[in-house]
């Protein structure tokens, strides 16, 4: 039997589909943790502890940052092909 043209190439769609689902899942569950840290921070500032207040805040950032370097590696990942 002949073999016809491969019109789809599913290794490379369904690796697609994969890294597409687990970036879009990680970056969401990376931003929720962001969401959580300043709403933890809001609350611990209003009842005067400083020191939580600022590890939550730490949190926050470092979500923050995560979620932008994920947005440039998407980027750069992007223009590159």
């Amino acid at each position: 039997m002949p073999v016809l043209a491969e019109i789809v190439e599913t290794k490379e769609l369904l690796q697609t589909v994969v890294f597409a689902f687990v970036a879009g899942v990680g970056v969401t569950v990376i931003f929720s943790v962001g969401i959580w840290g300043v709403a933890r921070f809001v609350d611990l500032s209003q009842e005067e502890r400083p020191a939580a207040a600022g590890a939550a805040a730490a949190v926050a950032g470092l979500a923050l940052l995560a979620v932008l370097a994920a947005m440039v590696i998407g980027i750069v990942v992007m223009t590159g092909k």
